[in-house]
C-alpha cells in the first residue's frame, strides 16, 4: 500500500530516476533493516511500524534527502485519499460504531500488552512499545498511551530526527479517516518517555472546544 504511493510519487516528481531511486531504495532497506532491533516480526503486530519507518527512509537517503519531510507528508496525504472511503463505515460520532470500536480496540490492546509483558520476561522483544489501555479511565472515546518508541530511538541514533514529526502526523490521519480527533500532549519524539493517545469523535464538544496543547 505504501509501496504504491511512493511509486505514484516518485511518477509525479521523479519521473526520469523512478526506477534507479527504487533500485537504491531496495538496498538500502537491506541495509537499515539490518541496524533494527528485532521487534518480533509478524508476532508483534506494531511491528510494521518500524518497517514503514525505514521505508520511507531508504527513499530519502535513495534520493539524496529530496525525498525529505515534505515528501512524507504527501504521501501520506495520497494514501488518506486513496482510503477516504473508509470513514464512511468508522465514524466514530455514532455510538455503536465508536462502542464497537472500544471494545475491539482495548481487547486488541489488553492482548498486546500481555504479549509484550511475556515476552520480555523470556527477554526478547525489549525494544519494542510497551502498553497501557486507557491509563486516565476516559469515558469519552477511546485512550491508550505507548511506553518507548523504537522509531523515535532508530531516529535519534542515526540520525533522522527531523523526519519525525511527518511519522507522528501519520496518528492524525489515522483519526481524520474514524472521523476522529487525536488529542496528544507529548510523544517519545518530542523528548517525553510515552506518546498519549486519546481519539474523540470529531463532533464532540471536546473535540470543537479543546484548546490544549496537541503534538
Amino acid at each position: 500500500m505504501i509501496q504504491k504511493a511512493i511509486n505514484r510519487y516518485l511518477r509525479k516528481h521523479f519521473p526520469n530516476e523512478m526506477g534507479r531511486i527504487i533500485k537504491r531504495a531496495d538496498a538500502i532497506f537491506t541495509e537499515l533493516k539490518a541496524k533494527a532491533p528485532d521487534l518480533g516480526g509478524k508476532e508483534n503486530s506494531l511491528a510494521n511500524n518500524l518497517d514503514m519507518f525505514l521505508l520511507f527512509l531508504s527513499y530519502y537517503e535513495a534520493s539524496d534527502h529530496r525525498m525529505a519531510g515534505e515528501a512524507i507528508d504527501e504521501i501520506i496525504a495520497d494514501l488518506y485519499r486513496q482510503y477516504k472511503w473508509l470513514n464512511v463505515f468508522m465514524n466514530i460520532n455514532r455510538k455503536t460504531v465508536l462502542s464497537m470500536m472500544r471494545r475491539y480496540l482495548y481487547k486488541s490492546y489488553t492482548k498486546y500488552a500481555e504479549k509484550v509483558r511475556q515476552k520480555q520476561s523470556e527477554g526478547t522483544w525489549l525494544d519494542t512499545w510497551g502498553m497501557i489501555v486507557n491509563p486516565d479511565n476516559v469515558k469519552e472515546g477511546f485512550a491508550f498511551t505507548l511506553v518507548g518508541c523504537p522509531l523515535a530511538e532508530y531516529a535519534q541514533k542515526y540520525g533522522y530526527t527531523e523526519l519525525m514529526p511527518h511519522m507522528c502526523a501519520l496518528d492524525h490521519t489515522y483519526a481524520k479517516i474514524m472521523h476522529a480527533r487525536l488529542i496528544r500532549t507529548h510523544t517519545v519524539a518530542t523528548g517525553a518517555d510515552s506518546c498519549d493517545y486519546w481519539y474523540v469523535p470529531d463532533k464532540s464538544e471536546t473535540a470543537m472546544n479543546y484548546k490544549g496543547r496537541i503534538i
